[in-house]
């Protein structure tokens, strides 16, 4: 009777860690989902706000390598921009600022790197 006494609680005590080692993977499943929704959407962003300013200046030319982070309210903000060339500097962070992302869609802390390259295309 103790032997299958102990039996049984082994088997329950397995199958409740099966439980949870399945609710551990669907969570990372979500959460990987989540994380790629919102990839999808600051890609977005970036396409439709980030882009060869029309000017005719020479001076907007250049590399920029940029980070970006999304807050709780949607906004995406920079959070470091390294370039050599203050005017990019300034544009892009004016860009972003006009970049929101859906609340649903955020995953807190998740930091997004962009290289951008300006360049006058000749004609």
């Amino acid at each position: 009777m103790k032997t299958l006494a102990l039996t049984l609680a082994l088997i329950f005590g397995l199958t409740l860690s099966g439980f949870s080692s399945n609710t551990e993977v669907s969570k990372d499943k979500n959460k990987n989902r989540r994380n790629t929704e919102l990839k999808r959407s600051v890609d977005k962003q970036v396409q439709k706000h980030i882009f060869f300013p029309q000017s005719k200046e020479a001076a907007f030319e250049g590399s920029a390598d940029v980070m970006f982070q999304v807050y709780p309210d949607g906004d995406v903000r920079v959070i470091l921009i390294k370039t050599k060339n203050p005017l990019l500097e300034k544009f892009i962070e004016n860009q972003a600022k006009k970049m929101k992302v859906g609340k649903d869609e955020v995953v807190i802390g998740e930091v997004f790197r962009y290289r951008f390259s300006f360049q006058k295309s000749e004609k």
